[in-house]
Protein backbone atom coordinates (compact mmCIF):
# COMPACT_ATOMS: atom_id res chain seq x y z
CA UNK A 1 0.00 0.00 0.00
CA UNK A 2 1.10 3.31 -0.34
CA UNK A 3 1.68 5.58 2.31
CA UNK A 4 0.26 8.74 2.73
CA UNK A 5 3.59 10.94 2.93
CA UNK A 6 4.66 9.17 -0.47
CA UNK A 7 1.39 10.52 -2.57
CA UNK A 8 1.95 13.08 -5.33
CA UNK A 9 0.86 16.93 -4.53
CA UNK A 10 -1.14 18.59 -7.69
CA UNK A 11 1.99 20.34 -9.10
CA UNK A 12 1.32 24.08 -9.28
CA UNK A 13 2.63 24.39 -13.68
CA UNK A 14 -0.37 21.75 -14.02
CA UNK A 15 -2.50 24.10 -12.05
CA UNK A 16 -1.67 27.71 -13.96
CA UNK A 17 -1.78 25.67 -17.19
CA UNK A 18 -5.54 25.35 -15.94
CA UNK A 19 -6.16 29.15 -15.02
CA UNK A 20 -4.60 30.39 -18.35
CA UNK A 21 -7.05 27.94 -20.58
CA UNK A 22 -10.13 29.05 -18.59
CA UNK A 23 -8.90 33.04 -18.77
CA UNK A 24 -8.53 32.66 -22.75
CA UNK A 25 -11.31 29.97 -22.99
CA UNK A 26 -13.83 33.10 -21.34
CA UNK A 27 -12.22 35.77 -23.60
CA UNK A 28 -12.63 33.60 -26.64
CA UNK A 29 -16.42 33.01 -26.15
CA UNK A 30 -17.20 36.11 -24.76
CA UNK A 31 -16.00 37.38 -28.08
CA UNK A 32 -12.80 39.73 -27.19
CA UNK A 33 -11.23 37.27 -30.00
CA UNK A 34 -12.57 37.18 -33.66
CA UNK A 35 -12.62 34.14 -35.27
CA UNK A 36 -9.38 34.25 -37.06
CA UNK A 37 -7.42 36.51 -34.92
CA UNK A 38 -4.53 34.80 -33.76
CA UNK A 39 -3.07 34.16 -29.95
CA UNK A 40 0.31 35.50 -29.83
CA UNK A 41 2.04 32.95 -26.81
CA UNK A 42 4.20 35.56 -25.92
CA UNK A 43 2.02 38.48 -25.69
CA UNK A 44 -0.38 36.27 -23.95
CA UNK A 45 2.27 35.36 -21.04
CA UNK A 46 2.74 39.19 -20.66
CA UNK A 47 -0.41 39.94 -20.15
CA UNK A 48 -1.11 37.37 -17.83
CA UNK A 49 2.85 37.53 -16.15
CA UNK A 50 3.45 34.07 -16.30
CA UNK A 51 5.83 31.85 -18.58
CA UNK A 52 5.48 30.80 -21.90
CA UNK A 53 5.75 27.21 -21.01
CA UNK A 54 2.21 26.93 -19.19
CA UNK A 55 0.44 29.11 -21.91
CA UNK A 56 1.97 27.12 -24.61
CA UNK A 57 -0.06 23.95 -22.23
CA UNK A 58 -2.94 25.88 -22.68
CA UNK A 59 -2.96 26.76 -25.97
CA UNK A 60 -2.45 22.72 -26.76
CA UNK A 61 -5.44 22.25 -24.69
CA UNK A 62 -7.24 24.94 -26.25
CA UNK A 63 -6.86 23.43 -29.99
CA UNK A 64 -7.71 19.77 -28.53
CA UNK A 65 -11.34 21.39 -27.40
CA UNK A 66 -11.45 22.72 -31.12
CA UNK A 67 -11.86 26.84 -30.27
CA UNK A 68 -8.56 27.08 -31.36
CA UNK A 69 -6.13 25.73 -34.54
CA UNK A 70 -2.54 25.48 -34.94
CA UNK A 71 -1.26 26.38 -38.37
CA UNK A 72 2.60 25.33 -39.00
CA UNK A 73 5.10 27.89 -38.43
CA UNK A 74 2.31 30.62 -38.55
CA UNK A 75 0.96 29.79 -34.61
CA UNK A 76 -2.44 29.68 -33.04
CA UNK A 77 -5.57 31.26 -34.48
CA UNK A 78 -9.02 31.33 -32.73
CA UNK A 79 -11.49 28.57 -35.05
CA UNK A 80 -12.56 29.67 -37.75
CA UNK A 81 -16.28 28.12 -39.48
CA UNK A 82 -17.11 27.02 -43.02
CA UNK A 83 -20.63 25.95 -44.50
CA UNK A 84 -18.95 22.40 -43.77
CA UNK A 85 -18.19 22.75 -40.13
CA UNK A 86 -21.76 23.94 -39.20
CA UNK A 87 -23.39 21.00 -41.16
CA UNK A 88 -20.93 18.41 -39.68
CA UNK A 89 -21.27 19.51 -35.95
CA UNK A 90 -25.38 20.51 -36.03
CA UNK A 91 -25.79 16.81 -38.06
CA UNK A 92 -23.19 14.75 -35.51
CA UNK A 93 -25.17 16.72 -32.81
CA UNK A 94 -28.98 15.47 -34.13
CA UNK A 95 -27.68 11.98 -34.58
CA UNK A 96 -26.10 11.82 -30.50
CA UNK A 97 -28.78 14.11 -29.23
CA UNK A 98 -31.63 11.74 -30.89
CA UNK A 99 -30.01 8.81 -29.13
CA UNK A 100 -29.57 10.23 -25.93
CA UNK A 101 -33.30 11.19 -26.25
CA UNK A 102 -34.81 8.00 -26.68
CA UNK A 103 -32.49 6.44 -23.71
CA UNK A 104 -33.50 9.18 -21.26
CA UNK A 105 -37.48 8.91 -22.28
CA UNK A 106 -38.91 6.15 -20.07
CA UNK A 107 -36.17 5.94 -17.44
CA UNK A 108 -35.57 9.33 -16.57
CA UNK A 109 -37.25 10.01 -12.55
CA UNK A 110 -38.20 13.00 -10.74
CA UNK A 111 -34.50 14.26 -10.25
CA UNK A 112 -33.53 13.83 -13.84
CA UNK A 113 -36.67 15.73 -14.62
CA UNK A 114 -36.20 18.23 -12.04
CA UNK A 115 -32.63 18.91 -12.92
CA UNK A 116 -33.47 19.76 -16.74
CA UNK A 117 -36.58 22.10 -15.59
CA UNK A 118 -33.97 23.67 -13.15
CA UNK A 119 -31.73 24.84 -16.51
CA UNK A 120 -35.07 25.88 -18.70
CA UNK A 121 -35.82 27.86 -15.81
CA UNK A 122 -32.57 29.76 -15.10
CA UNK A 123 -32.77 30.24 -19.03
CA UNK A 124 -35.94 31.93 -18.77
CA UNK A 125 -34.49 34.31 -16.35
CA UNK A 126 -31.43 35.19 -17.51
CA UNK A 127 -33.07 36.14 -20.56
CA UNK A 128 -35.36 38.54 -18.81
CA UNK A 129 -32.32 39.96 -16.99
CA UNK A 130 -30.05 40.18 -19.41
CA UNK A 131 -26.77 41.17 -17.35
CA UNK A 132 -24.93 38.72 -19.12
CA UNK A 133 -25.23 38.08 -22.41
CA UNK A 134 -23.44 34.38 -22.32
CA UNK A 135 -25.66 33.04 -19.55
CA UNK A 136 -28.74 31.87 -21.65
CA UNK A 137 -26.13 30.26 -23.71
CA UNK A 138 -24.28 28.49 -21.09
CA UNK A 139 -27.64 27.18 -19.63
CA UNK A 140 -28.90 26.16 -23.31
CA UNK A 141 -25.85 24.11 -23.40
CA UNK A 142 -25.96 22.75 -19.89
CA UNK A 143 -29.47 21.49 -21.17
CA UNK A 144 -28.38 19.74 -23.92
CA UNK A 145 -24.86 18.65 -22.09
CA UNK A 146 -27.44 17.03 -19.12
CA UNK A 147 -29.98 15.25 -21.43
CA UNK A 148 -26.50 13.22 -22.91
CA UNK A 149 -24.98 12.62 -19.51
CA UNK A 150 -28.64 10.73 -18.58
CA UNK A 151 -28.78 8.60 -21.48
CA UNK A 152 -26.03 6.87 -19.17
CA UNK A 153 -23.84 6.15 -22.46
CA UNK A 154 -19.79 7.24 -21.87
CA UNK A 155 -19.02 6.86 -25.31
CA UNK A 156 -22.16 9.40 -26.55
CA UNK A 157 -21.24 11.83 -23.72
CA UNK A 158 -17.40 12.28 -24.49
CA UNK A 159 -18.38 12.11 -28.17
CA UNK A 160 -21.02 15.19 -27.32
CA UNK A 161 -18.33 17.40 -25.15
CA UNK A 162 -15.60 17.09 -28.12
CA UNK A 163 -18.21 19.59 -29.96
CA UNK A 164 -19.24 21.54 -27.13
CA UNK A 165 -17.34 24.09 -27.09
CA UNK A 166 -17.01 24.91 -31.06
CA UNK A 167 -20.55 24.91 -30.54
CA UNK A 168 -20.92 27.28 -27.92
CA UNK A 169 -18.57 29.71 -29.67
CA UNK A 170 -21.07 28.88 -32.89
CA UNK A 171 -24.46 30.26 -30.64
CA UNK A 172 -21.67 33.22 -29.70
CA UNK A 173 -21.44 34.24 -33.23
CA UNK A 174 -25.43 33.38 -34.23
CA UNK A 175 -26.88 35.24 -31.73
CA UNK A 176 -27.60 38.49 -33.15
CA UNK A 177 -29.69 36.78 -35.64
CA UNK A 178 -32.29 35.63 -33.29
CA UNK A 179 -35.21 36.38 -30.48
CA UNK A 180 -33.87 35.51 -26.63
CA UNK A 181 -36.35 34.53 -25.64
CA UNK A 182 -36.72 31.57 -27.96
CA UNK A 183 -34.41 29.31 -26.78
CA UNK A 184 -36.45 28.83 -23.57
CA UNK A 185 -39.41 27.92 -25.40
CA UNK A 186 -37.87 25.66 -27.35
CA UNK A 187 -36.38 23.92 -24.25
CA UNK A 188 -39.34 23.53 -22.49
CA UNK A 189 -41.66 22.07 -25.13
CA UNK A 190 -38.81 19.29 -25.81
CA UNK A 191 -38.90 18.86 -21.69
CA UNK A 192 -42.88 18.64 -21.54
CA UNK A 193 -42.17 15.76 -23.91
CA UNK A 194 -40.00 14.13 -22.43
CA UNK A 195 -42.03 14.04 -19.19
CA UNK A 196 -45.08 12.93 -21.14
CA UNK A 197 -42.71 10.54 -22.32
CA UNK A 198 -43.44 10.96 -25.67
CA UNK A 199 -40.61 10.11 -27.96
CA UNK A 200 -41.63 10.95 -31.65
CA UNK A 201 -42.50 14.93 -30.44
CA UNK A 202 -39.49 14.95 -28.07
CA UNK A 203 -37.13 14.01 -31.66
CA UNK A 204 -39.59 16.30 -33.80
CA UNK A 205 -38.83 19.34 -31.47
CA UNK A 206 -35.20 18.10 -31.29
CA UNK A 207 -34.63 17.85 -34.61
CA UNK A 208 -36.17 21.02 -35.77
CA UNK A 209 -34.27 23.02 -32.75
CA UNK A 210 -31.04 21.62 -33.91
CA UNK A 211 -31.87 22.63 -37.67
CA UNK A 212 -33.04 26.24 -37.09
CA UNK A 213 -29.84 26.37 -35.37
CA UNK A 214 -28.08 25.24 -38.32
CA UNK A 215 -29.71 27.41 -40.42
CA UNK A 216 -28.81 30.79 -38.48
CA UNK A 217 -25.15 29.90 -37.78
CA UNK A 218 -24.95 29.29 -41.72
CA UNK A 219 -26.76 33.08 -42.26
CA UNK A 220 -24.46 34.25 -39.30
CA UNK A 221 -21.33 32.87 -41.26
CA UNK A 222 -22.64 34.40 -44.67
CA UNK A 223 -23.35 37.81 -43.01
CA UNK A 224 -19.68 37.78 -41.11
CA UNK A 225 -18.00 36.98 -44.86
CA UNK A 226 -20.08 39.61 -46.69
CA UNK A 227 -18.88 42.23 -44.35
CA UNK A 228 -15.53 40.94 -44.66
CA UNK A 229 -15.68 41.33 -48.15
CA UNK A 230 -17.00 44.89 -48.15
CA UNK A 231 -20.31 43.93 -49.88
CA UNK A 232 -22.18 45.19 -45.91
CA UNK A 233 -21.50 48.98 -45.65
Amino acid sequence: MVSESSRLEPLKTRTLRHRISERLRDAILSGAYDCGDQLVESSIAEQLGVSRAPVREALSALEKEGLIKSIPRRGYFVREFTRTDIEEIYSLRLLLEAEALRRVIGHADEDDIARLQHTVDKMDGDARAGDDPRAMTKWDMAFHRLLCELADHSRLCSAWANMGMQTELLIGVTSRTHDPGEPREWHQSLLDAIREEDVDRAVELLTNHLLDAKERACKALALAQAEASGVLQ
